[in-house]
């Protein structure tokens, strides 16, 4: 995965490039141009798949350059970064097929929602459900261990917005409530087919603490892991 910021404030490329959670989408490298005529030819070089440009720029500026990326790289995703709230502007962007127009100053979340989403168009395989499926995959083998969106993140070379939103779409539950009870029904069955302490079976399924355990087994169940060991010696 490569991108190609362009824009003839550096200081707005900096800023792109700190800002934006490049590692969570398996960004390899990232290139900048000052003026539409460097970007161009970083175009042409066939090896960019998403590209973010300022509009006003001396020389070729950036509406033109959508134009011409549209017309000889139709696969590169565009996004439009502009200091102008210009329906216009706007206008031209979305004829230009720009997947997304966002204001300058850049704002973090905004950006990273907008980069999210633009993944999704180039990694087909991902928006397919396929990667979403394997982190389910993983929970059920990992429950013991420590899970959590970051992980997952960096792990599945996936931003923490897109798994969150996605995995909320396919399973209609979040993240961290399918942990949950992959680790209940693991101690539910543990609770039934060995005798180990609560305490140990807490541990077994990815507690430290076993108050909480008690807790939220309590709360998914409406008993105490001790109570359902009780039910079921009836």
């Amino acid at each position: 995965m490569n991108v190609l910021i362009v824009d003839d404030e550096r200081h707005v490329r900096e800023a792109v490039k700190l800002l934006g959670e490049w590692n969570s989408w398996q960004v390899s490298h990232i290139y900048e141009a000052e003026h539409g005529e460097e970007a161009k030819r970083l175009l042409d070089t066939g090896t960019i798949d998403l590209m973010l440009t300022d509009v006003e720029m001396p020389g070729l500026d950036g509406l033109t350059l959508l134009e011409w990326t549209k017309n000889h790289h139709p696969k590169v995703v565009t996004i439009v970064l502009t200091g102008y709230d210009d329906y216009t502007y706007m206008r031209r962007a979305i004829l230009h097929q720009s997947f997304d127009y966002l204001l300058k100053p850049v704002d973090p979340d905004v950006l990273n929602d907008a980069l999210s989403r633009a993944m999704e168009c180039i990694h087909p395989v991902v928006e397919s459900g396929e990667a979403i499926d394997q982190i389910a995959k993983y929970i059920e083998t990992h429950y013991a261990e420590e899970l959590t969106l970051q992980f997952m993140s960096e792990r599945f070379y996936l931003s923490r917005e897109y798994i969150s939103r996605r995995f909320k779409q396919r399973f209609s539950v979040n993240l961290s409530d399918y942990i949950q009870t992959i680790r209940l029904n693991r101690a539910k069955e543990l609770l039934s087919e060995t005798e180990a302490r609560i305490y140990e079976i807490a541990l077994e399924v990815g507690y430290q603490d076993d108050k909480y355990f008690r807790k939220v087994f309590k709360k998914q169940f409406g008993m105490t892991p001790n109570e359902f060991r009780e039910l079921l010696s009836i």
